[in-house]
């Protein structure tokens, strides 16, 4: 298949041969720029016209995991990074529909244009030991070198959570043990007090759990992404979970205004896993199309069987996502609901490939509504 004939959904997928590549390549080489760009602090690479990398220096090879920049040399950044997408088209970066709403794509765009841009970047790649999400902030400017017409990169990385591991660890611990001395507070009032305060104790109980719920979770999220996360299996039943999760959130439902029922044709199906992530990342889902749902809509929780004893746990609600939504869903940070937000649905995916050997996904359709999968192994 040509360059011209490959299918793309955002940028031609047309490339230079590795001949034509390397030879741009040494021209660059030979420039007293190059050496001023390879004792540069930051990650450097530069694009020819086709997006193809024509030199990197070792701070960029360095974050590809490549044990050479020359290693880069014609491929295009996502690739270089390990983008997941990538490899979604035979045009490969660049051309997939994921391209469309990413940073750096967009950076270049502008400097191929002739405008110099900046842009955050969110990738998620999976290395040899884990999903990896980097977040990455792309600078990228026309330039020309030896009559060639390039863009010059400059990537860095704008994540900050190892440095502040250690604080983390202290200010969770603090809070929960704080916590758990209000709860320990409520247990003593609940019987001391009269039975006329039994709906103020209840409420004081529900509020504890929600912020237990909060810190827990978000000290289950730092240490699974820092890989510091100790699952535990165990045998689930489907029903039994599925049931358990409808009546506990029905607390995030206020007024019951809108329906959390399970699904009456849901597998009853025995399977190994960790139940509280299981149960972490359903409640996410569930909160989620709670919130997406008009009062009266209807939220349903499900469960398919699949082929050799895994399981697919399922949430529906009736409303749907816009195409830059599912296009995002899963990046780190990205969230519809404003800045400091995003992370609910990363966590999700996170939660599953890291802790489970499973997946998350998201179907949407006008016609089917949106339904998120939790898809275990058997």
């Amino acid at each position: 298949m040509s360059d011209e004939s490959i299918p793309t959904f955002f940028l031609p997928a047309e490339r230079l041969d590795q001949g034509k590549i390397k030879r741009i390549s040494q021209d660059i080489s030979r420039s007293p720029s190059a050496v001023t760009l390879t004792h540069m602090p930051l990650a450097v690479v530069i694009l020819n016209d086709t997006r193809q990398i024509v030199y990197a220096n070792a701070r960029f090879a360095a974050l590809t995991h490549l044990a050479d920049a020359d290693d880069v040399i014609g491929l295009r950044i996502g690739e270089a990074l390990g983008c997941e997408h990538a490899d979604d088209n035979p045009g490969g970066c660049g051309t997939t529909r994921f391209c469309q709403y990413c940073g750096a794509a967009q950076a270049i765009v502008k400097s191929l244009e002739g405008e110099q841009g900046t842009q955050e970047c969110a990738i998620n790649r999976m290395t040899p030991k884990a999903l990896e999400a980097l977040n990455l902030q792309v600078w990228a400017v026309p330039m020309t070198i030896e009559g060639h017409n390039l863009v010059l990169n400059s990537i860095l990385d704008i994540a900050h959570e190892k440095a502040l591991r250690g604080f983390e660890r202290i200010f969770f611990h603090d809070i929960i043990n704080a916590v758990t001395g209000i709860k320990g507070i409520h247990d003593i009032l609940s019987f001391d007090l009269p039975d006329q305060y039994a709906d103020e104790l209840d409420l004081l109980r529900r509020a504890i759990e929600a912020i237990q719920d909060i810190v827990e979770t978000q000290r289950d999220f730092l240490a699974v992404e820092t890989q510091e996360y100790h699952e535990l299996f165990s045998g689930i039943d489907s029903r039994e979970v599925l049931d358990y999760l409808a009546t506990y959130c029905q607390s995030f439902n206020p007024g019951a205004s809108r329906l959390l029922v399970v699904d009456p044709d849901a597998a009853a199906q025995t399977f190994s896993s960790d139940a509280r992530i299981v149960q972490r990342i359903m409640v996410n889902m569930i909160k989620n199309a709670l919130e997406a749902s008009a009062p009266g809509e209807i939220v349903t929780l499900g469960c398919d069987c699949r082929p050799g004893g895994g399981v697919t746990l399922w949430v529906h609600n009736p409303g749907t996502l816009t195409e830059e939504v599912r296009m995002r869903l899963f990046e780190k940070g990205f969230s519809t609901k404003g800045h400091g937000r995003g992370f609910g649905t990363y966590s999700m995916r996170l939660f599953a490939r890291q802790c489970l050997g499973a997946d998350v996904t998201c179907t949407s359709t006008q016609e089917d509504g949106t339904r998120f999968l939790l898809t275990l192994p058997g």
